[in-house]
Parts: C-alpha cells; structure tokens; sequence
C-alpha cells in the first residue's frame, strides 16, 4: 500500500525541482546576457583612438561581432572591415582588417595578389578571378597574382615598389585593385592558441586597432590610388 502522506511530498519535490530548474534557466540566461554585453563592449573598442584620423566617421556593430568603421579619410570613401577567420582545420584562426578604399581608378580589370595562399580564403575573391599570371621579378615568392586580365595589361610597374613594400611585413595577407578602388588585408591577431586548441574557441583578448597600424594600411591603399592616377610616373614606396 501507497504510504500515507508519500503523494503530497511527491508533488512538494515535483514543483521544487520545477521551480529550482526555472531559476537555474533565468539565472543561466542572465549570466549569458552578460557574457554577450561584456564581449560586444570589449569588441567595440577595436578602433578606440582610430576615428581621429577620419573627416567623418560611423561605427556599426551586429549583436556581438566586431564593428564596421566606415568615413572619408583624405577625401576618399572607406571601409574598414574586421573579418574573423575561424576555418575549422586552420592551427589558429585569425582576425583580418580589411581596409577598402573607394576610388575610381583608370584601370580595365581586377589584381588580386594573396599570400600564403591556401584556397580557404573565403573572404577573398582571389579564387573567382580565372588567370594566375606569374609573378614580377624580385616579388615575394610567398604570394600568387590572380586577376581577369593578362599580364601586359596590367600596371605592374606602378604596382611593384608598393608590393615589395607592403609585403615586406608578414602580416600582410592580401592587395586588390579594381576599377573601384583598392583593398589591403591584414592580420591584426592571431586566436588564443590554447583556449583554440581545447574549446576549438576564437578569442581575440584585447583586440585593438592601433592609429599608427590603421593610419599606415590607409596611406599605403592611398598612395596606391593616386600613382594609378598618375599612371606610375611618380610611384613612391
């Protein structure tokens, strides 16, 4: 026979356990909501310090990803966009800064020059482009020139001092040149490599655009723009 009283406690620990499991729910989701504030502030001050550089400047940011920085620097439209790169079968993914500049530029095709090429790159076009044209004389051997064009059309030669120069530094990934204007992609940190490693997790503590990098990235695609306009005739490094 049921032991007297043994309903009663049965339902008494039922609604125990069911509201110990609503507060465990509503303190795990406040916790989490937390997590998501902490992260988005500690990701929006990527370019603390940078918007000086701009005439105007807006910062955009989804939900927790690292902002946009889009403004005129020098009276050109540009984009400075974080990519996080996070491949699955990559050692330890990395955080890119793409750095766009729009200009429209005296140029007929599309120049992509990637290093380190890997074919997992999906945040470049390089793969679409259809020719793979040797490389110049005296550039670095770790990077692979793919455009839309054959070589002779392309303006090698103004290109070739701001090609030794920029990917001189290792963390430089990627030059694009277009009828649109120029992109430099870089590297500015590589994931925690242990946290990677056991959670298979991308951080970036700390992640921070410096003035002087961004400043460096902005004139170089600059510099780039105006020797294209100037059909080469004053190329500086």
């Amino acid at each position: 026979m049921p032991v007297a009283g043994s309903a009663p406690a049965t339902a008494f620990a039922a609604a125990f356990a069911a509201v110990l499991a609503v507060v465990f729910a509503v303190t795990l989701a406040i916790l989490n909501r937390r997590a998501r504030e902490s992260l988005r502030t500690q990701r929006r001050k990527l370019f603390d310090g940078c918007i000086a550089l701009f005439d105007h400047a807006t910062l955009t940011q989804d939900d927790i990803a690292f902002p946009v920085l889009t403004g005129s620097y020098r009276e050109h439209s540009v984009r400075i966009e974080p990519i996080v790169d996070q491949v699955v079968f990559r050692q330890v993914p990395s955080l890119w800064l793409s750095v766009s500049v729009r200009r429209d530029l005296p140029v007929a095709g599309t120049f992509d020059l990637l290093a380190r090429r890997a074919n997992v790159e999906f945040w470049s076009q390089a793969g679409a482009l259809p020719l793979c044209v040797p490389l110049p004389r005296d550039w670095p051997d770790h990077t692979s020139l793919k455009t839309d064009r054959e070589a002779s059309e392309l303006p090698l030669d103004v290109l070739d001092p701001h090609v030794k120069t920029l990917f001189s530094d290792p963390r430089s990934k990627e030059l694009v040149v277009m009828p649109r204007g120029v992109r430099i992609v870089y590297q500015v940190q590589a994931a925690d490599r242990s946290e990677y490693l056991v959670l298979r997790r991308a951080t970036f503590q700390g992640a921070q655009v410096s003035i002087a990098l961004l400043e460096s990235l902005l004139e170089r695609a600059t510099t780039v723009c105006a020797d294209l306009m100037r059909g080469g005739e004053h190329a500086s490094a």
